[in-house]
């Protein structure tokens, strides 16, 4: 592990691990209420079930940034499925004891448990650092707050579609699963790879400077040396340092990280950004405001003198 990566960051991705294979292993009362519901129901939802639990198995042992976005659009989906399964179970049967449906609800427990520590910056850290290449120290950023809506309304889109098709396919109502399966594949070719750029948006720290790489706000990676770093500091505003964060001047969730610069270096926005700033597409900085998600790591990575052997 880098010498950076606290060994308490370790905690949320290894209790995650064991809440998601607990899920394999807890009896949730999924087969008897899909059997109830005929053969096609029965093998549909259980082949999706083990897809997504199998996807998810994979991409919280294999640390990296592709996996941590697939991390986060699957584990939301098998919590909702788990409630729905319980809810489902409940108007099946009229005489539903407590003990029937003890152990779903614990299932249902365990993989919320596992969804919040999913989310945390420490586990988003571990995934994105693991494909750093030698000294490089990357530290992922916060998701703009402007963007929070748009991501919920495309992933819930593609939740919908991709239900919609497995029920139409449980029902054999084929023309409807038709219907449904044309939006599906074209909205899955778009919706991931948007999403899938809040797990690329760094700030990476290396011996010979300080790195941002970000393709929603940037449209190119801005380097500057270390040497031309003179200054680097939490801030609640960010002063007058040039908006690297995505957030609304003036909006502030937390705290912003300061990067002065010794003079004013060239850096390429994207439209995006430069829209919102109302700014042209290249600009000359003298100084940035990033928001790391773990903004006290990200001033002790760029503060911390280099180890020394």
């Amino acid at each position: 592990m880098p010498r950076f990566i606290r060994p308490s960051f370790s905690a949320p991705l290894w209790v995650a691990r064991v809440a998601w294979v607990a899920l394999a292993l807890i009896p949730s009362g999924i087969a008897p209420t899909l059997a109830s519901h005929g053969r096609s129901a029965q093998l549909v939802f259980t082949l999706a079930a083990w897809a997504l639990w199998g996807l998810g198995t994979l991409a919280i042992f294999w640390l990296s940034p592709y996996s941590l976005s697939a991390l986060r659009m699957v584990a939301p989906l098998v919590v909702v499925g788990l409630v729905g399964f319980v809810f489902t179970s409940l108007s099946t049967y009229n005489d539903v004891a407590l003990s029937d449906v003890a152990w779903p609800l614990v299932g249902v427990a365990v993989a919320v448990l596992a969804l919040v520590c999913i989310f945390l910056p420490a586990l988003g850290l571990l995934h994105v650092q693991a494909s750093a290449y030698g000294d490089e120290k990357r530290l992922l950023l916060r998701v703009p707050a402007a963007q929070i809506a748009p991501i919920a309304v495309s992933y819930l889109v593609l939740a919908a579609l991709v239900v919609a098709t497995l029920f139409a396919i449980a029902g054999e109502v084929w023309w409807l699963a038709a219907v449904c399966l044309v939006p599906t594949v074209l909205i899955f070719r778009v919706v991931p790879k948007r999403l899938h750029r809040f797990s690329r948006r760094w700030l990476v720290v290396v011996p010979a400077g300080v790195v941002v790489h970000d393709e929603l706000l940037l449209a190119e990676t801005f380097m500057v040396r270390t040497t031309a770093v003179t200054h680097v500091e939490l801030s609640a505003t960010g002063g007058d340092a040039l908006n690297l964060t995505g957030d609304i001047a003036g909006v502030r969730r937390q705290l912003v990280l300061v990067v002065q610069l010794r003079e004013a270096e060239k850096l390429a926005v994207s439209p995006y950004l430069a829209k919102m700033l109302g700014t042209l597409d290249a600009l000359h900085v003298q100084s940035y405001a990033v928001a790391p998600t773990l903004a006290g790591h990200a001033l002790a990575a760029l503060t911390r003198p280099p180890a020394t052997t």
